[in-house]
């Protein structure tokens, strides 16, 4: 019996150590070089620092956290440590804060507002609701949570933001399950043209959607999760060219590897500043 007892409090000092010493601390960066012309895209993640250019327009992009009790706002800490780093120019996040309001741990609340406050980009943070934000009325929550976090919700809404001479029009589009989505917006006139959304199987209905120069979403689905009689939605994971000039990137996972290695995951877009060429309406 001894044996055992040995045995478990040497387990449980390894756990310790390792959510004391060798948790990750670092989020997984994705880095993506991109021109106007989409023809070339370049996952430029293994040198990023080759490209920085005070001319380039840089956007953090990250999601579907699903903070809940036993994973709490702490986790955001690698994305803060991040963007200290990378000092993106915009921060947007696309939906899916909580897992559920009616379960949520309300005395985390303080340190979600503070996690999220501490995320800084000067030309603007932007964030959409996503479907489980909206579970048992949770959506009215979320707003005032990315409110007093210093990020502006975007509910069928549109904004102008700019980096020096570059405009930004950045649209943000309700939930497309549990929310009360539109699909026509105004065109405006600006150098980047950026649409939010939480899921990706409904976009097409966008009736302006190939004006947009980049579609970000989140709520990805692994294409293996579905049976050979189901139908795998037509926007799963990843990067996909519509159109010309038109791309989406659909955000993973926020946490990717295994139980005890999960890292958080962060995207950045470095969008090229085109010379002498005027905003594209």
């Amino acid at each position: 019996m001894s044996k055992i007892i040995y045995l478990l409090i040497f387990g449980l000092s390894l756990l310790l150590f390792y959510w004391y010493f060798l948790k990750p601390k670092k989020a997984k960066e994705v880095h993506y070089l991109i021109h106007k012309d989409k023809r070339q895209v370049l996952d430029i993640s293994n040198a990023y620092d080759l490209y920085e250019d005070s001319k380039t327009l840089l956007v953090a992009h990250f999601g579907d956290t699903h903070f809940r009790s036993g994973h709490g706002p702490k986790k955001l800490n690698p994305l803060i440590r991040s963007t200290i780093a990378r000092e993106p120019d915009i921060i947007v996040f696309t939906g899916d804060l909580i897992a559920n309001y009616e379960s949520w741990p309300h005395h985390l609340t303080p340190t979600l507002v503070d996690k999220l406050k501490r995320l800084k980009a000067p030309s603007g943070k932007f964030a959409i609701l996503g479907n489980q934000d909206y579970v048992k009325d949770g959506q009215y929550f979320v707003q005032e949570v990315l409110k007093d976090a210093e990020f502006q919700p975007l509910v069928n809404e549109s904004i102008f933001t700019a980096k020096e001479e570059t405009a930004v029009h950045i649209v943000g589009m309700d939930d497309t399950i549990l929310g009360h989505p539109v699909y026509e917006f105004d065109k405006k006139i600006a150098n980047w043209q950026l649409l939010l959304v939480h899921e990706a199987g409904h976009i097409e209905k966008v009736k302006s959607l190939l004006d947009f120069d980049l579609v970000l979403t989140g709520h990805p689905f692994k294409k293996r999760i579905f049976k050979k009689n189901q139908n795998a939605p037509k926007f799963t994971d990843g990067l996909y060219q519509l159109g010309s000039k038109t791309l989406l990137s659909i955000f993973p996972k926020y946490e990717a590897g295994k139980i005890f290695l999960k890292t958080p995951t962060i995207y950045y877009y470095h969008l090229v500043k085109e010379s002498n060429k005027k905003p594209t309406s």
